[in-house]
């Protein structure tokens, strides 16, 4: 298939955005906070679909077959090894460093939680096609979907607060499925105009926070705690067809969303870690610098790896999970 360089762009928009979610605003309105935290959601869908998009096109005549996905396998693993040992010492210093059995699909760091949710997808997902129940993936999808709403925040309509950590490390197999959908009908979503799908972005990012106000006004919970809405993920579907359908040569930010996405995710945390100690010797009237930490944080994680790339390329290599010294695999978010 042609390179999808629409696709590589977004993904440079959504690693930004991934930096949203994670970084301090300093002493940003917390309302201002909370709305750019919600706008920022859609990112990690927009990843898990991009995914399944390209496992589709490796699923024929019904059948997907291991040795397709095992390259991404292998690499999804030494990625989370790798990832976990470089971002070991931020919890080191923070002091909250806990192991157990659950980092070994979990990561070590917080974050790293989608790479091992990736895995599960994929092996989730041969699994059934391996069994011949892949029939079944739509029904298991919506379930996982109306848990991962209801864990996140609908539980609060019944005074419950479920844990959502399962809900959300489960969510590759339903987005994934989505992205599957999305490849193997791509002609028919192809043919949705341009302003229906930017009008289902704008409906969605709507749907968002209207619902955040209204458990927020209803149920007192907080729109900081918001990780899936029904919003979110009306978002991430149209922007992905979006992405799909720009017809751009290949560029400086393509080449950038193709080479270094990933590794801005991956790393970012050690940016932000900086960051925090560099803040600590800034004067408070210089706090106001602390409302640009994404923008900084990205750029400056960006820049790194674009060094890192051209004069260590084998440090870079490696601490993108490629050990091997293999080529990236395109089904991957870099």
């Amino acid at each position: 298939m042609n390179r999808k360089n629409g696709i590589d762009l977004f993904r440079l928009v959504a690693s930004f955005f991934i930096i949203c979610l994670h970084t301090s605003y300093g002493n940003l309105n917390k309302e201002i906070v909370d709305d750019l935290r919600l706008l920022s959601r859609w990112a990690l869908p927009f990843f898990f679909i991009t995914t399944g998009f390209f496992l589709g096109y490796k699923i024929e005549n019904n059948t997907l077959d291991f040795k397709n996905i095992q390259k991404n396998v292998s690499l999804l693993i030494s990625i989370l090894i790798i990832s976990s040992i470089v971002c070991l010492p931020i919890d080191i210093v923070k002091g909250n460093m806990s192991i157990g059995v659950s980092n070994i699909l979990t990561g070590l760091h917080a974050h790293l939680w989608f790479i091992g949710s990736l895995l599960i997808g994929y092996i989730f997902i041969w699994y059934l096609f391996f069994i011949k129940r892949n029939n079944y993936l739509p029904y298991i999808s919506i379930g996982i979907l109306l848990l991962a709403l209801f864990s996140d925040s609908y539980d609060q309509v019944f005074g419950k607060n479920i844990d959502f950590e399962l809900a959300r490390f489960l969510l590759s197999i339903p987005l994934m499925y989505i992205g599957i959908i999305l490849a193997k009908k791509e002609n028919v979503f192809n043919s949705i105009s341009n302003i229906l799908l930017i009008g289902l972005v704008i409906a969605g990012i709507a749907i968002q926070f209207i619902e955040a106000q209204l458990l927020f006004k209803y149920f007192n919970y907080d729109k900081f705690n918001h990780q899936f809405l029904l919003g979110t993920i009306i978002i991430a579907i149209p922007l992905f067809i979006l992405s799909t359908k720009i017809n751009t040569e290949e560029n400086v930010l393509t080449k950038w969303g193709k080479e270094y996405s990933l590794f801005v995710y991956l790393y970012h945390p050690l940016t932000l870690a900086v960051m925090t100690v560099i803040f600590k010797f800034t004067p408070n009237s210089f706090d106001f610098i602390r409302w640009f930490s994404p923008v900084i944080a990205f750029t400056l994680t960006l820049t790194f790896s674009i060094i890192l790339n051209k004069f260590f390329p084998k440090i870079y290599n490696i601490m993108n999970g490629n050990i091997a010294n293999k080529t990236a695999l395109n089904s991957l978010p870099h």
